[in-house]
This record gives structure tokens, sequence and C-alpha cells, in this order.
């Protein structure tokens, strides 16, 4: 039951995404994937799969780009950023716009996971917020086991999300812990 919820989750994630193919995703020498647009390194298990989808608030449009590998149907190492237009969050808080996205993800994902856990955090001269879900007990009841990690970022309208869905694996520290910004 469990392999098949994250399946159909890691199916439908693909199926949203596309398999678009992005010029700017290269491997690093040390092995990492980095992005020129998104202006980030991060050490992905396997090289990930580019999409953007389009997305709006009010009259302005913009895109939502993300990075996906997997390791099979129950891990999923994710980067996702998005620029929002700079007047609707320009007087915003670093600290507003985190507590804004980890309750949004939380809402996202509240049929299966609960938020567990939050804190600021910094990492390779970012800060950011720190956030885990765990499966809740709905889900628990239906074998459905695992926990979402997930950091957010913010460099000026631009905001990151870093995320692992999935069960334990070796990989998902030094995932990570790896996200930094490109100099």
């Amino acid at each position: 039951m469990t392999r098949k919820l994250l399946l159909i989750l890691t199916t439908l994630i693909f199926i949203s995404c596309g398999n678009e193919t992005n010029e700017n995703l290269y491997k690093t020498k040390s092995g990492e994937y980095a992005s020129k647009t998104g202006n980030f390194i991060a050490n992905f298990p396997s090289k990930p799969n580019y999409s953007a989808i389009d997305n709006q608030i009010g009259l302005d449009k913009f895109q939502i780009h993300l990075f996906i590998s997997t390791l099979g149907p129950n891990k999923i190492f994710k980067v996702e950023y998005n620029d929002y237009p700079e007047y609707i969050i320009k007087d915003m808080t670093d600290e507003q716009i985190y507590s804004q996205g980890v309750t949004n993800y939380s809402n996202k994902m509240a049929e299966t996971f609960t938020l567990e856990f939050q804190e600021p955090i910094e990492q390779h001269g970012l800060k950011g917020q720190y956030f885990v879900l765990n499966s809740n007990q709905a889900a628990k009841d239906k074998g459905i086991e695992g926990h979402i990690l997930g950091m957010l970022f913010r460099k000026e309208n631009r905001v990151y999300t870093v995320s692992y869905i999935g069960k334990n694996d070796k990989n998902t520290g030094v995932f990570m812990d790896s996200f930094r910004l490109i100099k």
C-alpha cells in the first residue's frame, strides 16, 4: 500500500513536471549538479529532471522551476525555485516568507503529513527555515511511512525550497547539506 501511494505521488510529479531538458543544468567537476539560471548547486543522487510550471498571482505570471531526482518511488529529492513579482514580497521579511512558505507546504501535504518541527537555519551563508513533516495517523493506518525534510531560502525576490520526500536514505543528508548558491 505504501509503495502504491508513493508510486502514484511520484508518477503525478513526473506527469506535472514533464521531461524538459535544461541546457543550464550541468554536472560539476565534484559530481554535484548546478543550474546557471537557478544560481544553485546541489548534490542530487542522480541527474535531476527539470521542468517549469506556469503560475499566476493576480495578473502577474511567473514560473515555478523544478529539479527532481528520484531513487525509486519512495525517495524524491527536489529543488524548486520561483521568482515572485517584486511588489508581492518586497515588503515581507524573510521570517514572514518562511512562515508562510512552511504553512503553505504543510497545508498542501496535510492529507498525508503533519508538520512536526521547524527552526531557523544558516547554511553556506544563507539564512533560511528548516522543517520536518511526518506521516500522520491516517497515512500510517493506510501503511504509509515516511517523512519530508525541507528548507526554505530567500535571495531577493527568489524563494528556494529544497526538500526530500520518502523513507530514510543515506543520500538525504548529503543532498540537503549540499544546497548552496553559485557565487
